[in-house]
């Protein structure tokens, strides 16, 4: 397999662990709403990955399009941009990565279904945004992952194929999302909030520590 020429990260759970930054979000949007419930971070963690607008519904158990659901994502990505960074950090190895592809002059994107102002305020906090050449949401006019749209968009920009691509990530969507956008391999970080998709386990690179990922560039 050839060396791979650009690398596409997912953000929460993949290069940052917001987890504590998304229930703590949550609860704050659900008491200004006048909501009693509360989440914990075990109950937090199953809707991460699906976007804000996909968590507001899966809390409250109504459809995507019902007032209540919007009210409530609309509140949590209000109250995200103020509070976007409050707890959350890289994940262990991180950071080496990020040093290790720009020292070699690999470009580098994001794509996550963060809401795009939370995600601005997150990487810039984080200091994550001058490693990368772009970075995405679906509020940027792109369909959310599984779709492959946002994946293409940053090939685009970085001037390489999906075919010399790797994708990163932590979910299932990530996953299916650089399956099908043909990417050079889809590496999955075990650190996240989601176990490796065991119909897909044959067909990823799983990463036991984040600078595995470095490997690729060696092999």
């Amino acid at each position: 397999m050839s060396t791979p020429k650009a690398f596409i990260f997912d953000l929460d759970g993949t290069l940052v662990d917001a987890l504590p930054d998304i229930q703590a979000n949550a609860n704050r949007a659900l008491e200004s709403l006048g909501y009693e419930l509360r989440l914990s971070l075990k109950d937090t963690q199953p809707h991460v990955g699906g976007g804000a607008h996909k968590l507001a519904s899966n809390v409250l158990g109504l459809p995507m399009e019902h007032e209540e659901t919007m009210a409530l994502y609309h509140a949590f990505a209000d109250i995200y941009e103020q509070h976007p960074a409050d707890f959350s950090k890289p994940f262990p190895g991180v950071m080496d990565v990020l040093n290790t592809l720009r020292e070699r002059a690999v470009p580098m994107c994001c794509v996550t279904a963060k809401p795009a102002k939370a995600r601005v305020q997150v990487l810039n906090a984080l200091g994550i945004t001058p490693y990368l050449t772009l970075a995405l949401s679906p509020e940027d006019g792109f369909p959310k992952k599984p779709a492959p749209d946002m994946l293409f968009e940053c090939c685009r920009v970085m001037g390489v194929d999906p075919s010399e691509t790797v994708m990163v990530g932590d979910t299932l969507f990530d996953v299916e999302a650089g399956l099908n956008a043909g990417c050079h391999s889809v590496a999955f970080a075990e650190h996240g909030y989601q176990d490796v998709p065991a119909a897909y386990a044959d067909r990823l690179v799983v990463l036991h520590h984040f600078t595995d990922l470095l490997r690729l560039l060696d092999e």
